[in-house]
């Protein structure tokens, strides 16, 4: 009797009322007033069968977590930023929102390209530099069809020998961005040129908006002892001989 029950009730869930009558008489139950008290009892007691069950879907990629504030990383001592050593250039720019505003440590200004994609920024060192990270500052919520979706990180000795060792797709950053350069023993790499090129952007957005790029170096230990790493501000500022 129980079997005969539920299957009234899945029936009168996966079939209109019109067609109850006929599917009960395919799986050879008997139909009418016991159908529609089987499909009243199931809606009032708000029971699903188990293909109906409601499942929970995300419909979109979870958005890019933002990174630790790269200051942070100084304090510890363990890296330093030496976008200052490099020569930087752009593939392309708005009067005014260069690379002067993507280095000036200020998150409200930014680079805007002024091309077509993929956009690229140049950063070449004169001589060969070991890279351990490099951080990206984006933010969907004010950039939102500027913000890059997809990047690109390529190293090599020049703009002839460029070979990727990153891709990221971002979904609406808003933060910093981490991007660990390091080969395949997991060790930084050691190169002449940085180049990130912005692929695509969000909503199909056609020119970009980076608002900083810092790019920094692992400290080394001092080959005569270890000294005490320097955390407080007063403290790195006299750390090296300038």
């Amino acid at each position: 009797m129980c079997c005969v029950v539920a299957l009234k009730m899945i029936c009168s869930i996966t079939f209109p009322s019109q067609h109850c009558s006929q599917a009960c008489s395919f799986l050879h139950l008997p139909s009418g007033p016991s159908c529609r008290w089987a499909s009243h009892l199931l809606i009032s007691n708000q029971v699903e069968p188990p293909h109906l069950v409601r499942t929970t879907e995300m419909t979109t990629p979870n958005k890019t977590p933002p990174g630790a504030d790269p200051k942070q990383l100084e304090r510890t001592g363990t890296v330093r930023e030496i976008g200052s050593q490099a020569v930087w250039s752009l593939s392309s720019c708005k009067p005014g929102f260069g690379v002067d505003q993507l280095r000036d440590d200020n998150l409200e200004t930014y680079w805007q390209s002024d091309g077509s994609q993929p956009h690229l920024v140049n950063i070449q060192f004169r001589r060969k530099t070991t890279v351990k990270t490099l951080c990206i500052y984006a933010d969907y919520k004010s950039d939102e069809s500027y913000t890059p979706s997809k990047i690109s990180v390529r190293v090599g000795n020049n703009f002839h020998n460029l070979q990727e060792i990153r891709q990221l797709e971002l979904v609406e950053p808003s933060g910093w961005i981490h991007v660990p350069l390091t080969d395949t023993h997991k060790k930084p790499i050691r190169t002449f040129m940085i180049q990130i090129a912005v692929l695509a952007n969000h909503q199909n957005g056609r020119d970009t908006h980076m608002r900083q790029i810092k790019v920094y170096t692992p400290v080394e230990e001092s080959s005569i002892g270890k000294f005490p790493r320097c955390t407080t501000i007063d403290f790195m500022m006299y750390r090296s001989i300038r």
